[in-house]
């Protein structure tokens, strides 16, 4: 029976690291360093916006239409004054699920921590531990039945929340000549910049995932293999900055055109800590010992963040329906960092580390149709294209951990139905891919989605107009290694209300 499990092992891996090495895995990976994390993460710009799932491109005679397409200001006819505000929460939670394999069978009871190894038993043989006289393993039982990424089923839990203004508008027509023109400009700021990683089982080498590098070659007794295990933490918060201008013009009837610009700034406070555990010897099938080990590295600091974008758009309106399009021309995000580094072993060392690192976008494109099929009915769609794999990095050092954007490919969908004269009800739902692909992940070129559902409502009153709007926004993925599955969980939630006078 050994040679059967040796063989089934051995066909095993071979087939996972064919399909591994074939796949070019551009993955989240264990534990990245600090880089551009979170920045496309950020909440929506405008309450009217938010609650029609952001299917604004096509859209036009509010002051949404400077985030979304600036053609679309062109048809505001008044002077418009805007404010906002928002309440914002956002989860997060993580389950690590181990597998046993016919190689190391109690090792990932280790991992998953259904045994708990005693610190006095350093350097002695896993049989001669984990099995009472009857040679049963003595493990504590594993949650059996529960939803993987459910609350019952989390091995760790984060929150973070935060209620205040967001945003400060306004826009203004004028006419020069014999043209009509409207100019907006607005203030934005962001206070949830936050991202959070974090993985307990930081394995080195990780001997059930074969993209990392490092020695991995099986142990036969002769060779062996030192294993080191730690828990590693990764998180950002921070508030984001934007400045955002626009101008519009109806050029020919039903054809308007426009230009905006976007300021953005800000800064983040960066942790991110690797605390060491233990190591395993891995000797040979079924042998392998486990030792604590005391150690850890903590990099604490600062990231800022700086960039100009410009855009062009134009709508174009038809009887019952519009069309719609907005591209972002290539810009830079630069990131200006500085950081403290304190490795403890077996002395503490302390080092300061700064750079600046450049991530350069490539041009972006949004495309959007609005149909009326009846008078007091508005459907809108709109699809984003990002394709972030054409993007250039210039890093001020050669990051082992780092990984490319993948494209993105975004769809909204939006409803606005005004049931009275003074009050319209709208929703929507927007896809929205992540800008990386998972360990393992079988499809490769696009991030996991989240699934973005919105609603609202605006009323006429009061010289202007009150909008509401609620955003629940979810993300499932998973890691999937030979040796686990990690089974992450994002919930945010976004109440947001908005007030816009208008001025005669």
């Amino acid at each position: 029976m050994p040679n059967f499990y040796k063989k089934f092992f051995i066909s095993s891996m071979l087939i996972i690291i064919f399909v591994l090495l074939n796949a070019n895995l551009p993955a989240q990976h264990r534990g990245d360093n600090h880089s551009f994390q979170g920045l496309m993460n950020n909440s929506n710009l405008s309450v009217k916006s938010s609650a029609m799932g952001g299917a604004f491109t096509a859209l036009s005679g509010d002051l949404s239409s400077l985030f979304f397409n600036p053609a679309g200001l062109s048809r505001i006819k008044q002077i418009q004054v805007s404010a906002a505000a928002n309440s914002y929460s956002k989860h997060w939670r993580e389950n690590q699920n181990y597998r046993p394999d016919r190689y190391f069978v109690t090792l990932p009871f280790y991992l998953e921590g259904l045994y708990i190894p005693d610190p006095a038993n350093n350097g002695k043989w896993d049989y001669q531990l984990a099995q009472d006289t009857n040679y049963n393993y003595i493990v504590k039982e594993p949650k059996l039945g529960v939803d993987s990424y459910s609350e019952e089923a989390a091995d760790w839990t984060e929150q973070k929340d935060n209620i205040g203004l967001t945003n400060l508008a306004g826009a203004f027509p004028f006419q020069l000549g014999d043209m009509n023109f409207v100019a907006a400009l607005s203030y934005n700021v962001d206070n949830s910049f936050y991202d959070f990683d974090r993985n307990d089982t930081y394995l080195d080498p990780h001997i059930g995932y074969f993209d990392y590098g490092g020695d991995i070659s099986r142990v036969d007794g002769q060779k062996t293999l030192n294993m080191k295990w730690s828990r590693y933490l990764r998180e950002r918060i921070g508030k984001l900055n934007n400045i955002t201008g626009g101008i519009a013009v109806e050029v020919l009837p039903k054809f308007m055109v426009g230009a905006g610009f976007n300021l953005m700034w800000g800064e983040s406070d960066d942790r991110l800590s690797i605390t060491r555990v233990g190591d395993f010897l891995l000797s040979n099938q079924q042998r392998f010992m486990f030792s604590y080990l005391d150690g850890s590295f903590v990099e604490n600091g600062a990231s800022k963040y700086s960039s100009t974008s410009f855009n062009l758009g134009f709508i174009y309106e038809f009887n019952r329906f519009t069309i719609g399009a907005k591209a972002t021309l290539p810009y830079t995000i630069k990131r200006e960092w500085n950081y403290t580094q304190v490795v403890t072993d077996t002395s503490t060392t302390s080092l300061n580390v700064s750079g600046e690192d450049n991530f350069e976008i490539p041009a972006l494109f949004s495309f959007g149709i609005s149909f009326n099929p009846a008078d007091k009915f508005i459907i809108a769609f709109d699809y984003e294209y990002a394709p972030y794999s054409k993007a250039k990095y210039n890093l001020q050092s050669n990051d082992p951990t780092f990984r490319k954007w993948v494209d993105r490919n975004i769809i909204r969908f939006g409803i606005e139905y005004k049931a009275l004269d003074f009050i319209s009800i709208l929703a929507g739902y927007q896809s929205i891919p992540q800008v990386y692909i998972p360990d393992g992940a079988a499809v490769t070129d696009r991030g996991p989605e989240a699934n973005s559902y919105n609603m609202g409502v605006s009323l006429n009153l009061f010289f202007g107009r009150i909008d509401l709007a609620y955003e629940l926004r979810v993300l499932r993925y998973y890691d999937s290694y030979f040796s686990n599955t990690n089974y992450a969980f994002e919930k945010s939630g976004n109440l947001m209300i908005g007030y816009t006078y208008l001025i005669k």
